[in-house]
């Protein structure tokens, strides 16, 4: 190839870069969808005109909107970089102080508190509650992002973790791990923060599998809801259409997304395996070890262990969507449009247009919880922290 071609080929590809580029930014605008007048939080304010007001990483003109990184420009790449990042070393971003909790069935939650004690003594001050994703855990980056930002100037929020049976190093201490629709475990840890912090206002917010709960809990709570506002991130809402999106029969699946989330969970199973197999319930040892997809684990083990008939009983019965009509507090959902894991169908839109508490923010990009804007810093702990000024200054 001559010298003259080599150059018309690259300008030919910067060329393409910067339109492609371009195409990305003129839809980076964030689109909140909502019903036609929002609930009040104040006397004369409603929801709507508060995130109009407080959260500009949501409306305006220049701020409210996301924009991949030029090194990450597709959703693969921005759900993937957490996972690939971390696979050679895990970043330590915030400090934690355990406290190890029990359930009334003898099972044991990890509450880790961010900052630690020692740093932030007791105090009235508001408390956000946050709970990762499957298999996940506070040492998830996702998660120690949001409480980087929560817990510095100008708010300080103090934060807890809400690290589920079997999860993040917390011992299994019951027969039973956690599933996504487990919200007693949830209202637990939920009441033990509340009765040692009784003057703090709380907000909790919920990643993947754990919005999921979240959202199921606060719908099922309606006005006896104890939280004063709830963030979901990257929602599943219908557990049965994810995991139908994820056992699509596509490269991307077959060889990335179902063999890690899959491993996640059978890592989980292993580690804890003595002692869940020490309960009543019989599982078929050579069935599992042939499991293959997320499916056939919530058939032969989650299912089992709680005792659903199957996956498909499983994930009807813990879905949130069908919960999210009678949810009665701020809510405020964070979605993107090309998440692998949670696909834009399936998405509640009417639930959303037709409860005046809810709102939700869709972005074009973001992939699942990736939301990368450079290769150091992501998106979303910015309108997470807004809302949380936002509903904390306002609401009584």
């Amino acid at each position: 190839m001559t010298s003259s071609s080599l150059v018309a080929s690259g300008i030919i590809a910067a060329g393409t870069i910067a339109v492609l580029r371009k195409h990305t930014m003129d839809n980076s605008q964030v689109k909140l969808v909502h019903a036609s007048q929002t609930a009040n939080v104040d006397d004369d304010l409603s929801l709507l005109d508060l995130i109009a007001t407080e959260c500009p990483s949501l409306v305006d003109p220049e701020k409210g909107r996301f924009v991949p990184s030029a090194l990450l420009p597709t959703s693969d790449m921005q759900t993937c970089f957490n996972a690939v990042r971390e696979r050679f070393k895990r970043p330590r971003i915030v400090e934690y102080e355990r406290e190890l909790i029990s359930t009334e069935d003898g099972g044991t939650i990890g509450l880790d508190w961010s900052p630690p004690f020692a740093q932030m003594p007791a105090d009235d001050r508001p408390i956000v509650v946050l709970s990762h994703g499957l298999s996940g855990g506070s040492q998830e980056t996702y998660v120690q992002l949001t409480v980087q930002q929560l817990t510095a100037e100008p708010h300080c929020f103090r934060t807890v973790v809400v690290n589920y049976r079997g999860c993040a190093g917390v011992k299994l201490t019951t027969h039973v791990l956690y599933n996504g629709g487990l919200t007693s475990d949830y209202g637990c840890a939920l009441d033990h923060i509340r009765q040692r912090f009784p003057e703090s206002p709380l907000i909790g917010i919920g990643y993947s599998l754990g919005a999921n709960l979240i959202t199921k809990y606060v719908g099922e709570q309606g006005d006896a809801c104890p939280l004063r506002a709830a963030i979901s991130v990257c929602n599943p809402y219908d557990l049965s259409a994810s995991s139908d999106a994820i056992d699509m029969p596509t490269f991307r699946n077959k060889h990335v997304y179902a063999p890690a989330m899959l491993m996640g969970l059978m890592q989980l199973y292993r580690r804890h395996k003595k002692v869940i197999e020490s309960g009543p319930v019989e599982f078929d040892a050579v069935a599992i070890s042939k499991i293959k997809r997320i499916r056939e684990f919530d058939d032969l083990i989650t299912s089992r262990a709680f005792g659903y008939e199957d996956s498909a009983d499983y994930y009807g019965k813990c879905s949130c969507a069908q919960f999210m009509p009678n949810i009665r507090i701020p809510f405020l959902a964070l979605s993107s449009l090309d998440d692998p894991v949670c696909p834009e169908r399936i998405i509640p839109r009417d639930t959303f247009r037709s409860n005046p508490y809810l709102i939700l923010a869709l972005t074009q990009y973001g992939g699942h919880l990736g939301y990368h804007e450079s290769m150091t810093s992501s998106w979303y702990p910015r309108p997470i922290t807004e809302f949380c000024a936002a509903m904390f200054n306002r609401l009584p």
